[in-house]
């Protein structure tokens, strides 16, 4: 059973759009709820006022105005602000985008704090979508998913000019992509090498080189963040939850989490829950 609601826009279970844009609100619960909750969609929310925590895939942010968080499907997050929060919001759907969904959010960060003319050129772009949106004009759909992926792109190369970082190669956001399609199964660089048509010692020289960590460390961060989900948000049993992600012993993989956590499935498991239930 899902304990972590799963929510499409408009934060019900019920799907009945795939975009929606707001400017400048304030508490709105079909637009942001104050519990523990994944979504079904893409979410940018830019903090106008206000002040608290936003976590996301439990990684603690502060809100603050001029931030801006980028939500992706599937990442638990929830807001926990001190008093009223204004800012503005859009969302939309994997396939509301499917006609840029092949260079899509790829390195977008989570968080970013915009500058002035960051701030210009992002108000801009949300008032473009926004009054496009209520146009009712001939191939206004088609104008947003084009002016949502300038956004996108826009969002991007905030991300890179802030940290002034290189580019990641190609071949390390195709690794990525495998990693999300297959760690449930394949837990070995040498599947993915395979799958990549280069050797497992290149694509862990690519990967310490461009994003500081092995390629084996890639795979392993991204199975632990999906335990920790799978903990927090449903009821399974802790050995339902290693055999769904390809453990088959259940002290190996009890192990597996302490040594990267610190802590046990059913400690975390039991933790979380203090913190994040409604």
């Amino acid at each position: 059973m899902d304990k972590i609601g799963s929510l499409e826009i408009g934060h019900s279970h019920v799907k009945d759009k795939d975009f929606s844009i707001k400017r400048e609100i304030v508490d709105d619960e079909n637009v942001e709820v104050t519990f523990s909750h994944r979504h079904f969609f893409y979410a940018v929310y830019w903090i106008h006022e206000g002040n608290g925590t936003h976590t996301i895939d439990f990684e603690e942010y502060q809100i603050m105005p001029d931030r801006i968080f980028f939500i992706k499907p599937e990442q638990v997050h929830f807001l926990c602000t001190e008093g009223k929060m204004k800012y503005s919001a859009l969302q939309f759907t994997e396939d509301f985008m499917i006609p840029y969904s092949a260079d899509f959010q790829r390195h977008i960060p989570v968080c970013k704090d915009l500058k002035e003319d960051e701030k210009i050129r992002i108000r801009t772009l949300f008032n473009q979508i926004y009054q496009e949106s209520v146009s009712n004009l001939v191939n206004s759909t088609a104008i947003i998913q084009s002016e949502i992926h300038t956004l996108m792109l826009e969002l991007e190369r905030i991300g890179i000019n802030n940290s002034c970082t290189s580019i990641i190669p190609d071949i390390l956001d195709r690794y990525k992509s495998l990693i999300d399609r297959s760690f449930a199964k394949e837990h070995q660089v040498q599947y993915y090498a395979g799958q990549l048509g280069i050797s497992p010692n290149y694509l862990n020289v690519l990967s310490k080189k461009h994003l500081n960590k092995s390629a084996l460390e890639m795979i392993n961060e991204r199975l632990i963040l999906e335990i920790k989900r799978l903990l927090l948000r449903t009821d399974n049993d802790i050995s339902e939850i290693a055999y769904k992600l390809g453990f088959n012993e259940l002290s190996y993989f009890s192990r597996f989490f302490k040594r990267h956590t610190g802590t046990t499935p059913n400690g975390f498991r039991i933790m979380m829950n203090k913190i994040y239930r409604k």
